[in-house]
C-alpha cells in the first residue's frame, strides 16, 4: 500500500462502491493540526459541557448532544428532572419523603404517602398492609398491635402548654394549664374527627384551678362522661380522658 502526501483540497466520492477503482482509497489526516471539524459523518458535540453524559438526538447516530440534566462525575450520577424505570429499581436508601413514589404496598402515591402508612387527612394515618396472625391477614388498625410492644428508649408525646382559652388540635396529646391568670376554657375537637381511643390528658401545671378553674368542654351537644363540660378544681390535678371516635369523651 502506498501513501500520498496532498496539500491544498482534496476533493473524495460521498459513497466507495463495490467494484468501483477508489473503494480502497483512506483518507488520513492528523489532529495535530486540526481538529476535523469539517469531516462530515463523523459524531461530533457542540454544547460540551463538563460531566454529561452524551445521547444522540432524534435518532441520527451522527448528531450527539451533552446532557446538562444528566451528569456523572464518577462517583454521583445526578438527574434534573424525573427518572423513569421499567425494571427495578435498588438502592441501600433514598432521600426524600417519599410521597410521590406510586406502585407501593397498598396504593399510596398521589401525594398520600404509601407503604406502611397512607395518610388519610392530616391528622390521621392508616396501614396498608397486611399482618398475618395464624390464619388471620386482616388488614392492621390504625397504628395497632397484634401482641407485646417493647420500646428500647423513652416514649415522647407532644405537650401544649396554655394559659388562656385554647381548642384542643387532633394532634395534641398533653395540654398543660397555667390559670394563675383568671379561668381557662379549653375545648376538645370533634369526636369524630379523633380515632378511637384517642387520648388526651389536661394537667393544672400552674397550681391554681382551686381558685380559678379549669373548664374542659366538649365540641357541641357532645359529652363527657354525659355532661357537655368536666371542671378540674384541684391545685396540680389532672383529667385524662379517652374518645369513642364519634360523639363522646370519658374521664379515666
Amino acid at each position: 500500500m502506498a501513501y500520498n502526501a496532498v496539500s491544498g483540497t482534496l476533493i473524495e466520492p460521498q459513497n466507495y462502491l463495490p467494484g468501483d477503482l477508489v473503494v480502497q482509497n483512506v483518507v488520513s489526516g492528523n489532529l495535530s493540526t486540526s481538529d476535523g471539524a469539517s469531516v462530515i459523518n463523523v459524531p461530533r458535540v457542540s454544547n460540551a459541557t463538563n460531566n454529561s453524559i452524551l445521547t444522540n438526538v432524534g435518532g441520527d447516530a451522527n448528531t450527539l448532544t451533552c446532557e446538562g440534566n444528566l451528569k456523572f462525575d464518577g462517583t454521583t450520577l445526578n438527574i434534573t428532572g424525573d427518572l423513569t424505570a421499567s425494571v427495578g429499581l435498588s438502592a441501600s436508601f433514598l432521600y426524600g419523603d417519599g410521597r410521590y413514589l406510586i406502585n407501593l404496598p397498598g396504593g399510596g402515591g398521589g401525594g398520600n404517602g404509601g407503604g406502611i402508612f397512607t395518610t388519610v387527612n392530616s391528622s390521621k394515618a392508616y396501614s396498608t398492609s397486611s399482618i398475618s396472625v395464624g390464619s388471620d391477614t386482616t388488614p392492621v388498625h390504625p397504628f395497632s398491635l397484634y401482641g407485646s410492644a417493647f420500646l428500647s428508649g423513652g416514649v415522647i408525646h407532644k405537650r401544649q402548654q396554655v394559659s388562656s382559652t385554647y381548642t384542643a388540635s387532633t394532634t395534641d396529646y398533653y395540654i398543660g394549664v397555667n390559670s394563675t391568670n383568671g379561668v381557662v376554657h379549653v375545648r376538645l375537637p370533634n369526636a369524630a374527627a379523633c380515632s378511637d381511643g384517642q387520648t388526651y390528658v389536661v394537667k393544672d401545671e400552674g397550681g391554681g384551678a382551686v381558685v380559678n378553674n379549669i373548664i374542659i368542654l366538649a365540641s357541641g351537644s357532645q359529652t363527657i362522661d354525659g355532661s357537655n363540660s368536666a371542671v378540674l378544681e384541684s391545685p396540680y390535678g389532672a383529667f385524662s380522658l379517652y374518645c369513642n371516635g364519634s360523639d363522646k369523651y370519658f374521664v379515666y
